[in-house]
């Protein structure tokens, strides 16, 4: 627990915690504004496109980001190169799948969510395509830039709103949102691709070897793999909700999620802060480590997910209007299904420091069974209510599985060398 006490770690995290207080109390502050502006069945359309967002994603190369965030975390900064080059190509076919889905839309006499679909895929490759620049900045421990990026992300999400709010009188209001949206955080995102490009020419950053290059596109492509049966897990449920339930729960589902994102970001902090540094640990160093502080996190996260919980259920009716008080059953499942997954999200990071994919493949495989059945069958018999009831017990089985496996693994070896493990490192935090 000494280390815990490091002065570099509750410098590091305190600057990443208060920009995550800060993205938190914007977007808390834009939920209302957003539900005062647009209609509930427009705030279901975002919603509609949201659950099929990170679906067509996987066709994007995206575990390339957490390999390339593993890489540089171990010393190869050249990873960034080889990550925006490999996901630009990659990226056209989440292009492609959007503008399949607008084609349906357009079919089906939707103009509008055909529009959003359209909107969608030809911003696809310079915002969700280049989302690798956060992992980046985090891995080289870059947490000040970090911290400003996060802010800047945030604010690009009021674009839309400041598009509405000065211009009233645009027709189809939901589109001018989503757009505006969607080019602010390109320009946020190749600016700051562009500017860490640039770093590396002055660095003089040398390419990766040929071998280290081949062998991170295979394990980005093993996370993008374990990325799929994850997102089964934990977006079965908008999609359902999205594609069988009516616009008006699913922007109910929509603004719970929006809260459950903002609670996440705990675990963004927390993931971004301890990686680098623990991925540098001796294997048997490390193993006492995650043990050690996953108890104190994850009483942090119940606690505060509590107090969270109970604040939404006396706030939320005086600052959203008052046909959303039926999201407030969603949200506190919500974030009751992320504390329970503290410990498999805990497992999840240890095997991935050590490139263990057979961990990770029975992890994830396990609970996105138990994500795709248990929602499917609950919405039978309790329509929304049950697809986040399945989505807990999807949850809770993630970490009891992790938990087990972290136990039955014997910490003999890593799947690969670890720069900072090799006989005479230190390790140290």
């Amino acid at each position: 627990m000494r280390r815990l006490r490091n002065r570099r770690f509750w410098r590091d995290s305190g600057l990443l915690m208060l920009a995550n207080v800060i993205v938190m109390a914007l977007g808390l502050v834009r939920v209302p504004i957003l539900t005062h502006i647009l209609s509930k069945d427009e705030v279901g359309m975002l919603g509609v496109v949201a659950s099929v967002l990170p679906f067509l994603q996987l066709l994007s190369l995206p575990g390339l980001d957490g390999a390339t965030y593993h890489y540089v975390a171990k010393g190869y900064p050249a990873a960034l190169r080889v990550n925006v080059t490999t996901r630009l190509r990659w990226s056209i076919l989440s292009t492609l799948g959007f503008l399949v889905g607008g084609a349906c839309w357009l079919w089906a006499g939707d103009t509008t969510l055909a529009g959003l679909f359209t909107i969608a895929a030809l911003t696809y490759p310079v915002t969700t395509g280049l989302t690798t620049v956060a992992g980046v900045l985090g891995a080289r421990e870059d947490f000040g830039r970090l911290f400003w990026y996060r802010i800047g992300e945030a604010l690009t999400r009021y674009a839309g709103l400041a598009v509405l709010l000065l211009l009233p009188a645009l027709s189809t209001q939901v589109l001018w949102f989503s757009l505006a949206n969607k080019v602010a955080l390109a320009a946020l995102q190749v600016g700051i691709a562009g500017w860490l490009i640039n770093q590396l020419r002055r660095e003089a950053t040398p390419p990766m070897p040929p071998t280290e290059r081949r062998e991170m596109v295979r394990y980005g492509k093993h996370l993008t793999v374990l990325n799929s049966i994850s997102t089964v897990q934990t977006r079965i449920d908008a999609l359902l909700v999205g594609w069988l339930l009516p616009l008006s729960v699913m922007a109910d589902y929509s603004i719970a999620q929006l809260v459950y994102t903002q609670f996440k970001q705990l675990w963004t902090v927390y993931y971004a802060v301890r990686y680098p540094p623990l991925v540098r640990l001796p294997l048997a160093r490390r193993r006492r480590r995650l043990v050690l502080e996953m108890g104190v996190v994850w009483a942090g996260f119940v606690l505060f997910g509590l107090a969270v919980g109970a604040g939404l259920w006396v706030l939320v009716p005086v600052i959203l209007p008052p046909e959303y008080g039926t999201s407030l059953p969603f949200m506190s499942w919500l974030l009751a299904a992320f504390v329970v997954s503290v410990p498999g999200f805990f497992a999840e990071m240890y095997f991935r420091t050590r490139q263990d994919e057979r961990s990770q493949y029975l992890l994830r495989g396990a609970a996105a069974v138990s994500g795709v059945a248990l929602p499917a069958l609950f919405i039978l018999i309790w329509q929304a209510n049950g697809v986040v009831v399945g989505r807990f017990l999807a949850s809770l089985l993630l970490s009891v599985v992790g938990v087990f496996l972290f136990l039955k693994d014997r910490g003999e070896s890593d799947a690969s060398p670890v720069l900072g493990s090799e006989p005479g490192a230190t390790g140290s935090l």
